[in-house]
């Protein structure tokens, strides 16, 4: 063991880097580790695919509770400390998903795992912030921005592949000895570290801003990601929950902007550029998380497609939004930064307008270019983002800004998820009610199917049970359309906003700095 902790210690600095990189990539990547895991999980636990998706709303809410902690704990604890303390948490976490007997206990546990994860934004930051030579924080930048932008499509082939050569159960299984190694290493190498930091910032902690903070996002966030399933405003328990929140949030807002120490420094929004920022961040990131999400139970449980195949087109997403992004950030740091927002919208909404074309019967090269267009478009829009962030404000205040746009990041990520499905869900239906409305007894449609059908021996109750089956394929299928049409509109909606920004001094989107 000695002799392990010294070799430890002696490995070089770019391990060190590596290994928090590792623990950043780790939290992003579970957020969509079980999406295309889901029906399986679902079918093993005791469940429907209408509710797949809170696999991975649970665990962004979860994660969007804590990230403000991290700032606070870092000061309070110290950022090593905290960091192994919360990894192996992560990993006991993933243990409880990996053994979970049913199907709430899995979305408990899910929702703690994401929770536990919340800190490592700010702490990984602030570590290599303090530790990285001045030469390699733009590699170490651009770094962050793939891990943000390709983990959770990485994570959702995985998840799938595994699921479905292995068991879903694996998933969290070989989370446990990484993240440990992880735990193990860092601490060894920077138990130290602690010590020696002087942390320029206040770690007061505002427990009734947060509080508050907790009950407003926990209320909200539940009602958004079950209110499909409890019929919303039908069901005591989604109104009481809406009131609450609804006045904890107005409580929340009110006493952030008066606080001389807040959770979240909401007067930051005070500043259009940032807020600019942060608009463009969360509608691109709910509509990226949309996309994941829809297509990837749309291609399993519809088009029927395996894994293995929905992952090689997914995963083209992530490929080719690799070679832009070190690009952006390293050579064209003086360019207007809405030039190449504005090159992410188009992408993206092109992208989403090719997508609403697609059928049962769609091949797989249309779908791979489809998913190449929103890799482009990934890959341009989070460098401009995070530089018009931090260069809104003084360093001092980077840790601050850093919690702002890992809170909206993942609301964003989750609501984006949750409510693209639920619109998904509710098109099935109107679409089902009015096909279904043409097929009665006598009419055409109905007589050519089954005579079809009796061509090929399938009578009675089997024939009905195919043309029930062909009836729901095809309300999925313009379902999905009209969610990829509103996604595209939406996003032809925030390129025209662009116009507004022209009427701001240009300075304020111009970066020549390192961030």
């Amino acid at each position: 063991m000695v002799i392990c902790k010294h070799a430890l210690k002696r490995l070089p600095d770019n391990f060190l880097y590596t290994a928090l990189f590792c623990v950043l990539f780790t939290a992003v990547f579970n957020f969509t580790l079980t999406i295309m895991a889901s029906p399986y999980i679902v079918g093993d636990l005791g469940g429907s695919n209408d509710i797949t998706c809170y696999t991975a709303t649970f665990y962004a809410l979860g994660n969007t509770l804590s990230i403000p902690l991290g700032r606070i704990l870092l000061g309070k604890v110290g950022a090593a400390r905290i960091l192994v303390f919360t990894m192996v948490l992560f990993a006991l976490f993933s243990f409880v998903c990996a053994i979970a007997p049913n199907y709430p206990f899995f979305i408990a546990a899910r929702f703690l795992q994401g929770f536990s994860c919340g800190p490592f934004y700010a702490l990984i930051f602030h570590l290599t912030s303090k530790l990285a030579p001045v030469e390699k924080r733009n590699l170490f930048t651009s770094i962050t921005i793939s891990i943000l932008t390709i983990s959770p499509v990485i994570g959702a082939c995985w998840g799938g592949w595994m699921a479905y050569d292995w068991n879903w159960r694996w998933v969290f299984y070989f989370n446990l000895p990484l993240i440990l190694f992880l735990a193990f290493y860092l601490w060894h190498r920077l138990k130290s570290f602690d010590s020696q930091d002087q942390i320029n910032q206040n770690s007061s902690f505002d427990p009734i801003g947060y509080f508050s903070f907790f009950i407003a996002v926990f209320c909200l966030g539940f009602v958004i990601n079950t209110g499909q399933q409890l019929d919303w405003f039908r069901s005591q328990l989604i109104i009481s929950l809406t009131v609450i929140g609804v006045l904890f949030l107005i409580y929340f807002i009110i006493w952030e902007f008066n606080h001389p120490y807040p959770i979240l420094n909401l007067r930051m929004l005070t500043n259009p550029y940032f807020s600019f920022a942060l608009l463009n961040l969360s509608i691109l990131f709910s509509a990226y998380f949309g996309m994941v999400i829809l297509l990837s139970l749309w291609l399993n449980l519809w088009v029927k497609y395996t894994p293995d195949w929905i992952a090689i087109l997914i995963g083209t997403m992530a490929i080719s939004g690799l070679f832009p992004m070190f690009i952006i950030d390293e050579k064209v740091r003086k360019i207007d930064n809405r030039f190449f927002l504005a090159l992410s919208i188009i992408f993206l909404a092109i992208s989403c307008f090719h997508t609403m074309l697609f059928n049962i019967e769609i091949n797989f090269g249309r779908i791979a270019f489809s998913r190449i267009l929103a890799g482009i478009g990934l890959a341009f829009f989070l460098a401009p983002i995070l530089r018009i962030s931090f260069h809104s404000f003084p360093k001092e205040d980077h840790l601050h800004v850093l919690g702002l746009f890992q809170v909206f990041r993942a609301l964003a990520s989750g609501f984006g998820a949750s409510i693209y499905s639920t619109i998904w869900l509710r098109r099935q239906v109107f679409y089902h009610d009015r096909l279904g409305s043409k097929l009665t007894v006598l009419s055409p449609e109905t007589q050519e199917f089954f005579s079809k059908a009796g061509q090929i021996n399938l009578h009675g109750e089997i024939a009905n049970a195919e043309l029930e089956y062909y009836l729901q394929r095809e309300s999925t299928s313009l379902a999905l359309d009209d969610c990829f049409y509103l996604m595209g509109m939406i996003l032809i909606i925030l390129l025209l906003i662009f116009t507004l920004t022209f009427f701001l001094r240009r300075s304020g989107f111009v970066s020549d700095k390192v961030t």
